[in-house]
């Protein structure tokens, strides 16, 4: 992600230096990849574009693998054996610029005609798959008294298409001989058909289905007292999450089943727990997961929190254990509308997390058969890195565990970042934290995401949330509740 020794892009390895005359600025370089006149080199910090591309004492446009060249001219501290990157390719370059500038990228169409004698002019056009097609007829064809319009003509007449989406790849001419036929029939034909095929293709694209958001007010819930779940992002050793009180559910991620496993045990005694399985699976997960689910559904767990759709697929070889748990919908499943919701009810999803990024009319609109649970407090994941930013900058031996780290913005901003040690993905969340009431959100629970609070602000902030109020000051904010997305 994060380069130390380049600011920029360091190009792809096209050989190395076999020689290097510093008077002249000349490089001899044997190539492992095809170098052309017009590319930009880099070796070490020098580089250059090149203007002289030389094999023995001949000029030549393009070099092959293998070959030993001389480039000029590039200064620097060049040494045998330094490698040679390209960093610019001019034959890349011209060839997306050929690209780019075909604004009018056509949709290949097959036409055939039928051309018969005191009969209408008919012309049928499809696209090269066949989805869509049409068919018109025009004028009468008449019979010529001499010699008559030749195929070529007609061909010529129809491959016509201007300014439509169209090409005719192929024209298939089927008539009758010595006929005539008015050129402006034809053009005629052409022009209304390619009308009609366009807006067939524009109609194939429309969806048929509306989605609509449901803001009636007899959907609205009124709650007398508000369930309140606690997602543990971290869990720490020092905290007795035991005495904290208040707390109808609690989220564990996979991970701490695993590392935690007194402390997840204590929950799982205390409170009614949802294993939370991670929105990002890949090899390691999986088999850590295919490894050890099993087992973690034999504790006193009462549900699971599905992240990723694929979840589904992976809990069908446990049909039996989860059978009496309940499913949660995470809001990385992009729950947005009324749609989305009926079918999580139909997959016998129990509960569903509504997505950070809805303003407060959204969250209001979506309703069901199924709990609605809101996000009120914490620190929104904005980003999973692939690569661990600490890791780059330090030699990895899990010390990304052995203090806290932050990403400072331009404006002193600090994001805090942690580390899936099983991928060794890093979790950058926001600067802020959102602090929001969940009055005239209609929704049956809230959640509330912990990451860096001591056990007495894990307590103050269940408190003040579920009496329906929100933390205030320069740390917080209220997310995009006011803002439509």
């Amino acid at each position: 992600m994060m380069y130390t020794k380049r600011p920029n892009h360091i190009g792809i390895l096209v050989g190395e230096t076999v020689g290097y005359n510093s008077n002249k600025g000349y490089a001899k370089i044997k190539l492992s990849k095809e170098l052309n006149l017009g590319d930009s080199i880099a070796i070490k910090d020098s580089s250059c574009k090149i203007s002289e591309l030389m094999l023995e004492n001949n000029n030549i446009k393009t070099a092959n693998i293998g070959q030993i060249v001389t480039v000029g001219r590039i200064k620097g501290k060049i040494l045998k054996g330094d490698k040679v990157y390209k960093t610019v390719s001019d034959k890349l370059n011209k060839e997306i610029i050929n690209i780019a500038s075909k604004e009018n990228i056509k949709r290949p169409i097959i036409a055939k005609i039928y051309l018969k004698e005191n009969e209408k002019i008919k012309l049928e056009v499809k696209d090269l798959w066949g989805n869509i097609k049409s068919v018109k007829e025009d004028a009468i064809v008449k019979k010529a008294d001499n010699g008559g319009i030749s195929k070529e003509r007609i061909k010529e007449q129809l491959s016509k298409t201007g300014n439509t989406p169209f090409e005719i790849n192929e024209i298939q001419v089927i008539a009758d001989d010595n006929i005539i036929v008015p050129i402006s029939g034809l053009n005629s034909i052409r022009r209304s058909i390619l009308e009609d095929l366009e807006n067939k293709l524009v109609q194939s694209f429309k969806r048929n289905k509306k989605v609509e958001l449901d803001n009636k007010d007899e959907n609205k819930k009124i709650n007398l007292e508000v369930k309140v779940s606690v997602l543990l992002n971290n869990i720490k050793e020092d905290i007795d999450y035991t005495k904290i009180t208040g707390i109808n559910s609690i989220y564990v991620p996979f991970g701490f089943f695993l590392s935690s496993k007194e402390k997840v045990e204590e929950i799982c005694k205390h409170f009614y727990t949802y294993l939370l399985l991670p929105a990002i699976t890949k090899s390691n997960y999986e088999r850590l997961i295919e490894s050890n689910l099993a087992d973690i559904l034999n504790k006193n767990i009462k549900g699971i929190v599905i992240s990723n759709l694929s979840h589904f697929e992976i809990l069908k070889k446990y049909e039996n254990q989860i059978k009496n748990l309940k499913l949660i919908a995470n809001y990385t499943l992009n729950i947005t509308n009324n749609n989305t919701v009926k079918e999580l009810e139909n997959m016998k999803i129990s509960k569903y997390i509504v997505l950070p990024e809805l303003e407060k009319e959204s969250i209001q609109s979506l309703a069901g058969n199924i709990e609605k649970e809101a996000v009120v407090y914490g620190r929104t994941l904005l980003m999973t890195s692939e690569y661990c930013t600490i890791g780059i900058f330090k030699n990895c031996n899990a010390i990304c565990k052995k203090g806290t780290y932050k990403l400072k913005d331009r404006m002193g901003f600090e994001f805090p970042i942690c580390t899936d040690r099983v991928n060794c993905n890093n979790l950058i969340y926001n600067s802020k934290i959102t602090s929001i009431s969940y009055k005239d959100l209609n929704v049956d629970s809230i959640r509330i995401d912990i990451l860096e609070e001591t056990e007495d602000e894990i307590q103050n902030i269940v408190n003040t949330h579920k009496k329906g109020y929100r933390l205030e000051g320069e740390n917080y904010t209220n997310g995009n509740l006011s803002r439509p997305i």
